[in-house]
């Protein structure tokens, strides 16, 4: 695994991960703050190679597990970085009582004024054991008007296998930055969820950074809001 600039101080790197039997990959993002610091949002495994490249860019001081979902690797990543301060979100510590968590995303907030962060309220999605909430946080690098999202909207198209563009063929988010039909109608709030989609379209991004499926550089924001009109009270 490499790590690729996106732009100035953000960079991605992937690896294979299957879910429900697909292929999605996971995208970790790398954050390098204005102090200098590194936040990794959503760790994949950390190799040699990748952890020699972190360290080049800076000091690791923040490992986020942004959601429910993604938290594989986090004690790779802080067995690594002992030194760094962990952060995750409600529900996370009951689920993986075996990771340290020095403090809960749960609150609007911001690292050195580059990154914000937002709770995204009211998601939740079907799976095979029935509905669970994700708990996600959003975050939006300032510096490049970058939106940075886990698992509240994917983007497959045509760069992923040929079984995972046919899941998202049938499930609706083929080729578009959207919520699968799993998340639309698990969802049961749907007040909160518009409400934070209100709060993300406040944020002037323009590039958007999934953990699954393609990053979109140009026309993001309005990506991400035909998205979400399912959701909206208002139409575009």
């Amino acid at each position: 695994m490499t790590l690729t600039p996106i732009a100035t101080n953000l960079w991605t790197t992937a690896q294979p991960l299957r879910f429900l039997g697909l292929e999605v990959g996971a995208r970790m993002s790398v954050v390098r703050l204005s102090d200098g610091e590194l936040v990794l949002i959503s760790p994949v495994s950390l190799t040699e190679g990748l952890g020699d490249r972190l360290d080049e860019l800076g000091t690791v001081a923040h490992i986020i597990a942004p959601n429910l979902f993604h938290h594989l690797f986090m004690g790779q990543a802080q067995a690594r970085y002992p030194q760094a301060k962990v952060w995750g979100v409600e529900g996370l510590a009951e689920k993986r009582p075996d990771l340290k968590l020095d403090a809960l995303l749960n609150a609007a907030g911001s690292f050195a004024g580059d990154l914000d962060y937002l709770p995204f309220k009211g998601f939740e999605v079907i799976l095979p054991r029935g509905i669970a909430a994700v708990n996600e946080t959003v975050f939006f690098h300032r510096p490049s008007r970058t939106l940075i999202l886990t698992d509240i909207a994917f983007n497959f198209d045509d760069s992923s296998s040929l079984g995972t563009q046919l899941a998202a063929r049938v499930l609706g988010s083929y080729n578009s930055l959207k919520p699968t039909l799993l998340e639309k109608w698990g969802t049961r709030d749907r007040v909160k969820v518009e409400a934070s989609v209100w709060q993300v379209l406040a944020w002037d991004f323009e590039r958007v950074v999934p953990a699954h499926g393609s990053v979109i550089n140009v026309g993001g924001k309005a990506a991400f809001q035909a998205g979400y009109e399912w959701f909206l009270n208002q139409k575009l």
